[in-house]
Formats: structure tokens, C-alpha cells, sequence
């Protein structure tokens, strides 16, 4: 258990491995990356099928010949015969191959930009917690200088024992709470290996901020580049389920009899009368349209959400800095607090409150900074920055 509780912790030494390093990792590494890849050959293959002919048939016959006159004899029968598809058909076939591997490749992008986005946020989660942590290491500093001055005073005789018990409870309490702390700090830790697929402990420094892309429109997001490629294969498989006939089939034979040899080639054309592929084309058109809809109602969406995320990332900035002001007026009333306790002319309880307010600031700082990179993190997945 002692392990567990360290390992976290050692972002701080020289050879902790930096984002940008651990991320180039997963991305050449990643078992999930590797399968996600192979969509494309899974998608060359699928064209292969899309466009592939129809095997020839070959038909081979004997007969047993028996006039009422003549002793028996015996002929044959030798076909062959082709389903040709139609050109107009063979387009439509290719067209639609072509769009399924771009489709492909486009979910492939998607897929990686995704995983980039996921593991930048796991990432911004165990920083964060490595931050609150360490907060709570420097509480835990401050809680134990503030008993040992209330002991000293406690034993000098100018506080009530009640006071340093609260001292002490204080810092039972902190260390309570940074045990907690450490505890999700190891759950994140291990959630974002996982999320890389590595199969050993990595040191990580936590050092690395994110950066918004200078990108501000949705034009080259994964996500609706996919969307828009599901639209064209749909639209693709339309044209060609509107093919009232695909195929015709050409055939050769020749037959030998006692008395004669026949040779035949012919074709045979299905009729399109009873089954005219009306429900095929009407669900295929229905499916085209409703695909696309769907394309531009996401389009829309990632809009207004880009837009939203760019108006809060300002607040968030404005937030943060009055944060900060606020936090360096506090930390300037602490020490002047710790200084005052010193020379017992300051009560424990406000210099506690004062020690709190401060922290409490921190954690407000350490939670504003990560919801500023993770929006960062959702603006660049939806500008491309995470792209191929």
C-alpha cells in the first residue's frame, strides 16, 4: 500500500516523463489506437466486396441417348455463364466504395482526436489532484506550525488547553483529508496509464498547460467531418439502390448429341415487373436525408458550443486573475496573522479562519485552472487541432 501512496508523487523528480513525451507514446503504442487503424484495411476490403463480380457458373451435362432402332449412346451438355453487371451500376458501385473508405478514414481521425482529448483531460484531472494535494501538504505545514505555537502558549500558561486541543484536532483533520486526497489522486493516475494502455508505471511531471488553437470554426472537426462522410456513403447507397436492374446474365453452351451439335449463346435479362426495388430506393432516399439532418444539426450544435466555450474561457480568465489577487491579499493577512499569533495578541480562531479562507482560495484557483484547460481541451477537439 506504501507503493501506491508514492507513486504519484514523484512527478516531481528530474526523470518524470512530460506530457508531450507520454502522449507521443500512446498515440505510436496504443493497443486501442492500433485497432482503431485498422479500420482502414477493414475498409479497403469492404470496397473490394462493394464493387466485386459475381462468380461464373459452369453447367456440365451427360445424356443417355435410346432410340427404339439403335443401340444407346451418349451426349453431353457444356455451359457457361456470366452475370454482367450493368455500367451505369458499376459507378454507382465504385462511388459508393470510394465513400465508404473515406468514411473510414474519417471515424479513424475521429476516433484518434478523440483518445487525444480524452487522455489530455484524464491528464488535467491528475494534475489537478497532484495540486490539491500538495495544497494540502502545505496546510498540513501551517495547521502543525500553528499547534506547536499553541502549545508553547498553552504550557507558558496565556491559552486554555481547549485551544491547543483545537490546534491539534486541526491537524488531525488536515491530515485526514490529504489521505483522502491521496487516495483519488492514485484513482486518476491509474485511470489515465489505463486510458494510454501502457503495461508499467510511468512517472509524470504535471508542469504541462494547455494552449487554445488559434482555429475559431468547427470546419475541420473530426466529428463532423464523420458525420458529413456517413451522410455522403448514405447518399451513395441511395444511387445505387435506385438501379431498378443491376445485373444481367450472359451465357454460352454447347451441346453434342448422336445425331447433332448445338452451339448457343444467349443472355438472360430480369424483367423488372413485381419487384421494382420501390422500398429499397424510398428507405435508402429516407436514411440519405435523415443522415444528413443529423450532419447539419450536430454542425449547428459544435456552433453554438464552440461559441460558448470561447465566452467562458473569458470569464474563466477574468475569474482567475481576480482569484489570484484575491489569494495574494490573503496569504499577505495570514502571515501577518501567524506573526501576530506569535506574539500572542491574535485569537486561534481567527487566525484559523484566515488559514482556511486562504486554502479555500487555492482550491478555488486549482479548480478554475482546470476547467479553463479542460474547455481549452474541448475548443481544440472541436477546431481539429486534434486531427491527423
Amino acid at each position: 500500500m506504501k507503493k501506491l501512496f508514492l507513486i504519484p508523487l514523484f512527478v516531481s523528480l528530474l526523470n518524470a516523463q512530460s506530457f508531450e513525451t507520454f502522449l507521443d507514446e500512446a498515440l505510436q503504442n496504443s493497443p486501442y489506437l492500433k485497432a482503431n487503424a485498422m479500420r482502414m484495411v477493414q475498409a479497403k476490403e469492404s470496397a473490394s466486396l462493394t464493387t466485386r463480380y459475381k462468380n461464373p457458373t459452369l453447367s456440365l451435362e451427360a445424356s443417355n441417348f435410346s432410340p427404339d432402332t439403335q443401340k444407346s449412346e451418349i451426349g453431353y451438355r457444356a455451359a457457361l455463364s456470366q452475370p454482367i453487371r450493368l455500367w451505369g451500376v458499376s459507378d454507382d458501385r465504385s462511388a459508393l466504395a470510394e465513400v465508404q473508405r473515406v468514411e473510414a478514414k474519417s471515424l479513424v481521425s475521429l476516433n484518434r482526436a478523440n483518445f487525444v482529448g480524452a487522455l489530455s483531460l484524464l491528464y488535467i484531472e491528475y494534475k489537478s489532484r497532484i495540486n490539491r494535494e500538495k495544497l494540502l501538504q502545505e496546510e498540513l505545514l501551517i495547521s502543525q506550525k500553528i499547534a506547536l505555537i499553541s502549545k508553547e502558549r498553552y504550557e507558558s500558561g496565556t491559552i486554555a488547553k481547549v485551544k491547543f486541543i483545537q490546534a491539534k484536532l486541526d491537524t488531525a483533520r488536515v491530515n485526514n483529508t490529504l489521505n483522502e486526497r491521496r487516495v483519488e489522486t492514485i484513482s486518476a493516475y491509474y485511470r489515465l496509464l489505463g486510458l494510454a494502455g501502457v503495461n508499467e508505471e510511468k512517472e509524470l511531471e504535471v508542469t504541462f498547460s494547455f494552449t487554445i488553437s488559434s482555429v475559431n470554426d468547427v470546419e475541420n472537426s473530426a466529428e463532423i467531418a464523420y458525420v458529413k462522410n456517413r451522410a455522403a456513403t448514405a447518399s451513395a447507397s441511395a444511387e445505387l439502390n435506385a438501379n431498378k436492374l443491376e445485373w444481367i446474365n450472359l451465357y454460352g453452351e454447347f451441346e453434342q448429341e448422336p445425331d447433332q451439335s448445338i452451339a448457343r449463346v444467349g443472355v438472360d435479362i430480369p424483367l423488372v415487373i413485381f419487384n421494382t426495388k420501390s422500398q429499397e430506393k424510398k428507405i435508402a432516399k429516407i436514411k440519405a436525408k435523415r443522415v444528413s439532418l443529423i450532419a447539419i444539426n450536430i454542425s449547428n450544435a459544435r456552433v453554438m458550443q464552440l461559441k460558448e466555450l470561447e465566452r467562458s474561457l473569458a470569464i474563466l480568465e477574468s475569474l482567475s486573475e481576480s482569484t489570484e489577487a484575491l489569494l495574494s491579499s490573503q496569504q499577505e493577512l495570514l502571515n501577518m496573522y501567524e506573526d501576530g499569533y506569535k506574539v500572542a495578541n491574535i485569537d486561534l480562531i481567527e487566525l484559523q479562519m484566515i488559514k482556511n479562507q486562504m486554502i479555500a482560495t487555492r482550491e478555488k484557483a486549482i479548480s478554475i485552472k482546470r476547467e479553463q484547460e479542460q474547455k481549452i481541451v474541448e475548443h481544440n477537439l472541436l477546431t481539429g487541432e486534434y486531427n491527423d
